[in-house]
């Protein structure tokens, strides 16, 4: 009966495809020129005004929930029950640091992303927002380097334009720090 089962399992075992686990880290500082609640408050909660990058397209939301246990999550329609959760919130102490687990929509690849970032007042008008970025599993260079500047990109082209250009105070209108 033992070699019986043996033979099934191992007729119907399945491809196995190693793969050599990599990581990197990057840490990048970038000023804004506003108090630190500010930029707290535009970075947290409702952030589709200013981040560019989903799954669907279109989401009729996109929170990052800044409370321990709670996720950065696209919703694809009104209501529904469709969507994704982008990443866990594992610490938030605010409105100072904000920690995320999650593959913030790459999901084909089988690795970790821990996401910080540490508000700082660099005066009461000025933040630092440092945003440090561990991965480790199934990447190589080129993924590191599009993940280091799409950040870039969320944080120093994004957050940064939608709060120093105002729109972080009426979000619901169409932010023209982003035309040209």
């Amino acid at each position: 009966m033992l070699a019986l089962l043996t033979a099934l399992l191992v007729q119907d075992a399945p491809v196995v495809q190693p793969f050599e686990v990599q990581g990197f880290r990057t840490t990048q500082t970038i000023t804004i020129e506003a108090p630190r609640d500010e930029v707290w408050e535009a970075a947290t909660g409702e952030v589709s005004y200013w981040w560019d990058h989903t799954w669907s397209g279109n989401p009729a939301e996109l929170v990052i929930e800044p409370r321990a246990g709670g996720h950065f999550y696209e919703r694809f329609e009104p209501g529904g029950a469709d969507g994704m959760i982008h990443a866990d919130i594992i610490f938030v102490d605010a409105p100072s640091t904000l920690r995320m687990d999650g593959p913030l929509g790459l999901i084909e690849r089988s690795y970790d992303l821990l996401i910080s970032w540490s508000l700082e007042e660099v005066d009461t008008d000025t933040t630092g927002f440092t945003v440090e970025l561990a991965m480790h599993g199934e990447i190589d260079a080129e993924l590191a380097g599009i993940v280091h500047g799409v950040w870039t990109h969320f944080i120093a082209g994004r957050l940064k334009t939608y709060v120093e250009g105002g729109c972080h105070l009426a979000p619901e209108e169409p932010c023209a720090a982003f035309d040209g």
